[in-house]
């Protein structure tokens, strides 16, 4: 199951917005616009979202108008249509929503001096709230010396203390959500135990002699009891000191069996608490072990009131990018708890954008591992990035290339050619490669000369261009179609038409023909203007700047098309002026 489409209504930004996804569960994905396109405003429409309807701030309706009613759909690729408004939410019904944004917020504290009032403002961390309400401390009732006693003669020599058992966590989840123990009143189970432990308790001798003669004679039917051979094997799978074979696993299942007949609804409570303190232990140790400045601050968990609280240092005290990191991972680990439904979504609204690439990884690290762990627990995860950083662009995105799904929100005034796609394509065959890359992908005086028909013909190219003047013919009547008009352009044409327009007028302004010749043989265009300077040519910075459009890889393998992500940059103000002061 897909979500397929997201449609957004008056929140923030966005007056109305369908958005054609297809988000893809278990994976990250990463959805790409500009600054100003509303990404924040998306974000918003998710963290608004309350058990029975969307609750926006005053200053989150479209033109901050309450009248503007606020409305988010999801359909997914079952055929469902969920809806959440200002009077319902059924998306609710089917997903867990967490989001993550950044996490400072300004102060202002009026001061007065010499009369005079004024205000001094500051950028505060928000305290993170990791758990919001601390469950009753209920310890578990065990004490081994009664069980010992109460199960009578042998219960010294076959019943291990397991009180350090009680401090698992993990264990005592599984045994929940596993376990059913209603089965061990029915009649078949409690004829076992009434036969066998008086048996056992007749038996003479050493504790090797009595565990024994229990797994010759008793064993047995212990495991043709489901249930009790179902919790035995959880117990075994733990690999604790304390279960050293077969015989001590089934009494150590027996004494949690006992402990949960005589706690009754406290045992439930008892299990609260026990993953409470191991969640405040993980959160304490993950947050002190990405802590950069453990040195300065000793930040983590601490109870206030009845809720467990990070509280971090003033915003201006850390860099942005250790701030970012470690809000980050306490806000991941606060949507932990969160999830709790099969279906997930997890928002996280571009607070990585601006991170170092160390703080990157890490951030990629712990999206990965969550995922991971999300799937373990059988749950379907939508992880949601926003962000302005293209992935196709950026060496900083390290995720698995097959693992991500790229989404573009904005839609860009394209429409690619798929006979230059085709060129992309087949540009690495030997019959045509060394051909194009000199006279297709980069300027050569000598193009009127060359003549690829046969070869085009052959690869089933468009032999219209198998003369590169031809090809370039249709390059400049795209550039031109780009600058000047309305229609939709092709990004690839301008790609090509930027980089041979810069190594044309960096060609034109040596002064010597060897020089040119070996610009014309250097290798890629960043090269050829680091050669060019290195004779004494000035190169204008705006050159190197439109590198973000002239070195756009043109290394595709078949059925790849970047022209969307292109597109989208070259749709930029600051760009489209800059490509046109290169070409008037």
């Amino acid at each position: 199951m897909n979500i397929k489409t997201i449609e957004i209504t008056n929140i923030k930004g966005i007056g109305h917005k369908l958005f054609t996804l297809d988000l893809v569960p278990n994976r990250p994905n990463i959805l790409v616009a500009p600054n100003g396109f509303g990404k924040s405003s998306f974000a918003i429409g998710f963290d608004s979202l309350r058990s029975n309807r969307i609750e926006l701030d005053d200053k989150h309706y479209y033109l901050k108008d309450s009248r503007n009613r606020p409305n988010l759909t999801l359909t997914l690729t079952t055929g469902e249509i969920l809806v959440a408004d200002d009077t319902q939410n059924t998306i609710s019904s089917y997903f867990d929503v967490f989001v993550i944004n950044n996490q400072t917020e300004p102060k202002s504290v009026v001061q007065s001096f010499g009369g005079r009032t004024f205000a001094k403002t500051s950028l505060d961390i928000m305290p993170t709230t990791l758990v919001q309400t601390i469950p009753a401390k209920i310890p578990f009732d065990y004490h081994s010396a009664t069980i010992k006693s109460n199960f009578g003669t042998n219960g010294g020599k076959v019943l291990n203390n397991i009180s350090n058992l009680f401090k698992c966590g993990q264990l005592f989840s599984r045994i929940e959500n596993e376990i059913d123990f209603t089965r061990f009143a029915l009649r078949g189970y409690q004829q076992t135990f009434n036969h066998s432990l008086p048996e056992i308790n007749k038996q003479i001798g050493t504790t090797i002699a009595i565990k024994r003669w229990i797994q010759t004679n008793i064993l047995q039917s212990f495991r043709d009891l489901e249930e009790f051979k179902k919790l035995a094997d959880i117990i075994h799978s733990f690999g604790f000191d304390e279960v050293k074979d077969e015989v001590d696993t089934y009494f150590t299942a027996l004494q949690i069996i006992i402990v949960k007949e005589n706690m009754g609804a406290n045992f439930k409570k008892a299990c609260k608490y026990l993953y409470y303190l191991d969640e405040k232990d993980d959160c304490t140790k993950t947050i002190e072990s990405f802590n950069p400045v453990k040195d300065r601050f000793d930040i983590k968990p601490r109870v206030e009131g009845n809720s467990l609280i990070v509280k971090w240092p003033k915003a201006h005290e850390i860099s942005n990018g250790q701030r970012d990191i470690l809000t980050f991972i306490a806000m991941l680990l606060k949507s932990r708890r969160n999830f709790k439904k099969k279906d997930c979504i997890l928002v996280i609204d571009e607070i990585f954008d601006y991170m170092d690439d160390a703080n990157l990884i890490t951030f990629q690290y712990y999206v990965s591992t969550f995922i991971d762990e999300m799937k373990r627990k059988k749950h379907r995860i939508f992880p949601v990035l926003l962000t302005h950083l293209d992935p196709l662009f950026f060496n900083h995105f390290c995720f698995n290339d097959t693992k991500i799904k790229v989404n573009y929100l904005k839609e860009a005034n394209i429409k690619s050619n798929q006979n230059i796609l085709k060129i992309i394509y087949k540009r690495e065959d030997p019959s045509i490669k060394n051909m194009v890359d000199a006279y297709y992908f980069h300027y050569n005086p000598v193009i009127t000369t060359v003549d690829l028909t046969n070869e085009f013909k052959i690869l089933k190219l468009n032999t219209d261009w198998a003369k590169p003047d031809k090809f370039f013919q249709k390059v400049w009547r795209e550039v031109r179609r780009y600058l000047f008009e309305t229609d939709a352009f092709d990004p690839l044409a301008i790609c090509f038409g930027v980089r041979v327009k810069i190594e044309n007028l960096v060609y034109d302004l040596i002064p010597d023909q060897p020089n040119k010749i070996k610009f014309i043989q250097t290798n890629g265009t960043k090269n050829k203007l680091h050669f060019a300077q290195s004779i004494g040519i000035h190169i204008p910075e705006t050159y190197f700047l439109l590198g973000i459009i002239y070195n756009t890889s043109l290394h595709l393998a078949e059925g790849q098309d970047i022209s969307k992500p292109l597109g989208l940059k070259l749709e930029n103000g600051t760009i489209k002026q800059m490509i046109k002061n290169i070409f008037i």
